[in-house]
């Protein structure tokens, strides 16, 4: 009889010894053989690790289990609700109850010292190129190339033939990233790593939708123009400038290479000296002139609009602005509301959080802010699991586009989450690289060996 009595005919919870509730209703539901068992343990005394406690509770990648619909309409002027959280999904209202570790990076400055001073290893050589050159970019940069981005070639080779990198010097640019692969200007002697090439050109705020073509021909504001991409296997949406010492922010300029320089240069106009405005507008009324020889041609591909029909098409379609300001598309259903759902916290409040983490001074101030971006990183398992990827991908760019080495884990595991269930896998090879690569300043990878080169 006691024996019958002592019997615990509780169902168990499917989440087992994973289970994140401390919800007493839920305890006393559902039985946790492995947490219940170790209640009545004496707490051993030893220093918690939280960077340790979170590589052990990472969150796994969920199967996909829901489809996401990619030729769903999304609605202009709604935007999709937050799902309503049941207790199956071990959520509560009570956002307290479900602090989990979020992962940190402890600050050591004698260790990176050491560590920057060994010679970088390349593991990761890339077989032999395909002769095809676009093929080969592709191979490079795991993004092709669009048109326009060839004919763009042709016009600085027109000015320049024996250097087309250097065509836009008179206004302060170069060609740079994938260009440097089509004109043949990756030193022979450089290691073909996939990681100096995913990083080449690649500047610290931005994003793997971005893919740097132009930059400043000496590093002086970290002013730079890029093809953004929604998704690796698509073309690129438009082209945008950012300037690395001014932050994240991106200004959309047009959805080809020509729109994009002249915008830039009609921008620039009112900020230079006389002598300086009278090269960008020569170079302005080149562009114009090859593209309205491009037009009557039939080549309808090149334009100078700012904003084009496609461009703003992509405005409607996407689900959040992001810190970095060119926004962010995913798949979404728009009558099931699977794909995206909104970060529970409006963006001041977002980048509080964030700048709490990374400006904290004591290790107790640290852990506190860490606890606070816990809960939204708990609230992305639980979209994960429910189909709604997007949420995940919108806080790990905004986590990427506010900086800090501390939440370098953080952006890493989330984003990568995100893109693998979004079938996006390119863009998180390319974070991996270039997180480990992250740094501020010029962007050629292959700057040492030119050094050696030119000796």
């Amino acid at each position: 009889m006691d024996a019958f009595l002592s019997r615990d005919y509780r169902p168990e919870c499917k989440y087992g010894a994973g289970c994140y509730q401390k919800n007493p209703e839920h305890k006393s539901k559902f039985k946790h053989p492995e947490k219940d068992d170790k209640k009545d343990e004496p707490k051993k005394d030893f220093d918690f690790d939280k960077e340790n406690e979170v590589a052990a509770n990472k969150i796994i990648s969920p199967a996909k289990k829901r489809l996401l619909s990619d030729e769903s309409d999304i609605e202009e002027t709604k935007k999709p609700k937050l799902h309503e959280m049941s207790e199956d999904s071990q959520d509560e209202t009570n956002t307290e109850d479900e602090v989990d570790s979020v992962e940190e990076e402890e600050e050591k400055p004698e260790e990176q010292a050491i560590e920057e001073s060994k010679e970088e290893t390349y593991e990761d050589i890339m077989p032999a190129s395909p002769t095809n050159i676009r093929d080969s970019i592709k191979s490079k940069f795991l993004v092709s190339m669009p048109e326009d981005f060839y004919n763009f070639y042709d016009f600085c080779k027109n000015m320049n033939s024996s250097n087309p990198i250097l065509a836009l010097a008179s206004v302060g640019l170069k060609l740079c990233g994938p260009y440097d692969v089509l004109a043949g200007n990756i030193p022979p002697t450089a290691p073909r790593s996939t990681k100096l090439f995913l990083t080449h050109g690649r500047f610290y705020y931005d994003p793997p939708e971005l893919c740097t073509v132009l930059c400043e021909d000496e590093y002086r504001t970290g002013l730079h123009i890029g093809y953004f991409r929604d998704s690796p296997d698509c073309k690129p949406v438009f082209l945008v400038s950012g300037v690395e010492v001014e932050g994240a922010k991106l200004t959309t300029l047009g959805d080809n290479m020509f729109s994009a320089l002249y915008h830039h240069l009609a921008g620039q106009m009112d900020k230079v000296d006389p002598f300086m405005r009278s090269k960008m507008a020569k170079m302005m009324e080149k562009l114009k002139l090859w593209v309205n020889k491009a037009m009557m041609v039939g080549n309808d591909s090149l334009n100078l609009e700012k904003k084009t029909v496609g461009m703003k098409n992509r405005d409607r379609a996407k689900m959040a602005s992001t810190f970095h300001g060119a926004g962010m598309v995913v798949p979404y259903d728009k009558k099931t509301e699977v794909g995206y759902r909104e970060i529970p916290e409006t963006p001041a409040n977002l980048r509080k959080i964030i700048r709490n983490v990374v400006e904290a001074e004591t290790e107790k101030e640290k852990d506190l802010a860490f606890d606070v971006l816990q809960e939204l990183v708990t609230n992305v398992q639980f979209a994960n699991d429910e189909g709604d990827p997007g949420m995940g991908l919108e806080l790990g760019l905004d986590l990427f586009s506010f900086g800090g080495d501390r939440l370098h884990n953080t952006i890493k595991h989330l984003m990568g989450v995100a893109y693998d269930l979004l079938d996006r896998d390119q863009f998180g090879q390319i974070l991996t690289c270039h997180l480990e690569r992250r740094k501020k300043g010029e962007q050629d990878s292959f700057s040492k060996w030119r050094e050696e080169a030119n000796k």
